[in-house]
């Protein structure tokens, strides 16, 4: 049940992160072709993406990482690779097929903003990753390699 319990939690701070993220690259995008953007607007925006969005994100997050902790599991006992690299690196390439498949099958401009600059890409990728990697790190009592 813990690792349930954290494993959604994993789910839900990545989707989060990017969603803020997402947030403040369209903000930011947005000020740079009109006159500043008031604070409080920047604050609404990021609420409204964190209600609205980060469910969408969730979903599309949700069944990347969880196959990819199947996959970590399987290179690391037969291969006996380090869990918390392969960890990061099966769900950094499992979240970015998500995205090639989302873009391909999506109407322009693309469904996740963040998404459409090579900077915003990593960072998403990096969300999914490293929430697997604490994942893996709080639910393995034995010392990770």
């Amino acid at each position: 049940m813990k690792k349930i319990v954290l494993f959604i939690l994993a789910v839900l701070g990545a989707a989060a992160l990017g969603s803020v993220l997402q947030s403040l690259f369209n903000l930011t995008a947005i000020a740079a072709l009109t006159d500043a953007i008031a604070l409080p607007l920047w604050f609404q925006t990021i609420g409204y993406d964190l209600i609205y969005f980060m469910p969408v994100l969730a979903a599309i997050l949700l069944p990347v990482m969880l196959i990819s902790l199947l996959i970590t599991a399987l290179l690391h006992r037969y291969l006996k690779l380090s869990l918390l690299a392969a960890s990061f690196g099966v769900t950094v390439l499992g979240t970015w097929l998500a995205l090639l498949i989302i873009n391909h099958f999506a109407p322009m401009p693309t469904l996740i903003a963040l998404n459409r600059s090579t900077v915003g890409t990593l960072l998403l990728l990096c969300c999914s990753g490293s929430a697997v990697v604490i994942f893996q790190y709080l639910t393995h009592k034995r010392r990770l390699r």
